[in-house]
């Protein structure tokens, strides 16, 4: 009964922290509180655009923005940083108050490039859509087709996890095999939802380099994702020991 109780208690320590991970994860750039504009999926970084656009012969004048705090997505200005969480970007100073955010989206999608266009001004909008390479960065139905149920594989993962950590509350041997269960089917939602923001983040990455005046960054929120798949995974045997541990009448 003793290793049961330390099975359980170790099955329900781990869902807890992958709750609290998942909860970190989606609430990335919601608000502008210290917190959750310090977290964030991936950040693109546009303060060498100009330069590369001049350097390219483009003449862009008053590409970026003089007033941080105006509403994104008006062409007031192209940002210097744009910081994505998983149901809205903000845009302007990445850990400072002048910034400004999109409105919040269930099924939002991962579209760096559309959000550069609508910033910037109407009559350079085609000049950076013709500089930019045609790759996966500029690629917007891609991004979108892999951004979108990414985002809804996470929410239903951290959702998975929850229902988990409820589970295993339940002093009962089938309520601990179905924490086991839950916990497995909210390690895989988060786990392939990881992986494919992942991967489109790294070939966006990689297709723009750093000759184009715009960088790629991973955010934290990734990894805090990569961790709860984590800690799912690892109180899946736990659970299940204290499923098949214990007295052959305690049900």
């Amino acid at each position: 009964m003793v290793f049961r109780g330390l099975c359980v208690g170790l099955g329900e320590f781990l869902t807890f922290v992958a709750v609290v991970l998942a909860v970190f994860a989606n609430i990335g750039q919601l608000t502008n509180n210290i917190v959750t504009r310090n977290i964030r999926y991936v950040t693109v970084d546009t303060t060498g655009l100009g330069n590369a656009l001049s350097t390219a012969g483009s003449n862009v004048a008053n590409l970026y923005t003089n007033d941080p705090n105006s509403p994104v997505s008006q062409g007031n200005g192209v940002r210097q940083s744009y910081q994505w969480g998983l149901y809205n970007y903000c845009a302007g100073q990445p850990s400072g108050d002048g910034r400004s955010c999109s409105q919040r989206n269930f099924g939002f999608e991962w579209l760096p490039v559309d959000a550069i266009l609508r910033d910037a001004p109407q009559d350079a909008r085609q000049q950076i859509q013709n500089f930019l390479p045609e790759s996966t960065f500029r690629d917007s139905k891609y991004l979108g087709d892999y951004s979108k149920p990414a985002m809804y594989l996470i929410f239903i993962g951290s959702c998975l996890a929850f229902l988990a950590w409820v589970a295993g509350l339940l002093s009962h041997r089938f309520a601990f095999l179905g924490a086991a269960f839950i916990a497995l089917l909210g390690a895989l939602a988060l786990g392939v939802g990881a992986a494919l923001l992942t991967a489109i983040y790294t070939k966006a990455k990689d297709s723009v380099g750093g000759q184009y005046g715009v960088q790629v960054r991973y955010g934290n929120a990734l990894w805090i994702t990569w961790a709860a798949f984590v800690a799912c995974v690892l109180a899946i045997v736990p659970y299940i020991l204290g499923c098949c541990t214990g007295r052959s009448d305690d049900y």
